[in-house]
């Protein structure tokens, strides 16, 4: 008895050609026209209705897929510029500068440098050297403990790379390792034996800072 009902029920039906959809006979116009805005159409009208439904559909999944491949694109675009900023951001601090800017070099006579202690600061100042050809370069400053301090503008261990040192705050930074070292322990003797500005003797005298040229000399191999 329910399956005769069902294949009753069934045969009384209509399928919708636009939205495919199960109808009764008796509604099927009222749908079309109410629904799809269209009148009751023949066999051929309702094949090319049924042909315009599925373009619709295709045409409905195709600019969803591109929707979706633009999101991905842009979203792949983000991540790429931030990984790009992040790179040039790491590769900016790890970068090395070059030598610091040399001052005019201070005055000399036959046998010294002399650089007024007046005008040194806790700044570091760099000069340069004409060793026979070779710029040995040295730098001063003025610690925390107000003395001079002096130093070549190389590394004892870093030197054959020539990138010297800068100034970061109360310490001078190596440009080619990056140890730092700081300004009031500059101007002694390297005991450790690794990196460490190179050491430079310096006297004090009439107001004046006073480098003999023999120990400027004696620097000229780590610049050559």
């Amino acid at each position: 008895m329910d399956r005769m009902a069902g294949s009753k029920s069934r045969t009384g039906m209509k399928k919708c050609p636009v939205c495919q959809c199960e109808l009764k006979s008796k509604n099927f116009n009222d749908h079309l026209k109410r629904v799809h805005n269209l009148d009751s159409p023949d066999q051929d009208e309702r094949r090319e209705v049924s042909h315009r439904g599925k373009r619709s559909e295709i045409r409905k999944v195709e600019l969803a897929r591109r929707r979706r491949a633009r999101r991905i694109s842009i979203a792949a675009s983000l991540v790429l510029i931030v990984i790009v900023c992040v790179a040039v951001y790491f590769l900016s601090q790890g970068s090395t500068p070059g030598p610091s800017a040399v001052q005019t070099p201070p005055p000399q006579v036959d046998s010294a440098v002399t650089i007024p202690v007046s005008q040194l600061s806790t700044s570091a100042a760099f000069y340069s050297y004409n060793a026979d050809g070779t710029l040995v370069r040295y730098f001063g400053a003025v610690g925390s403990d107000g003395a001079v301090h002096v130093a070549a503008d190389a590394c004892d261990v870093c030197y054959s790379q020539h990138k010297g040192y800068r100034q970061v705050g109360d310490v001078m930074k190596c440009n080619n390792c990056g140890k730092e070292f700081a300004i009031v322990g500059v101007g002694t003797e390297n005991l450790s034996g690794g990196c460490w500005p190179s050491y430079l003797p310096v006297t004090i005298s009439g107001g004046d800072a006073v480098i003999q040229l023999s120990d400027l000399k004696a620097k000229s191999f780590m610049f050559a």
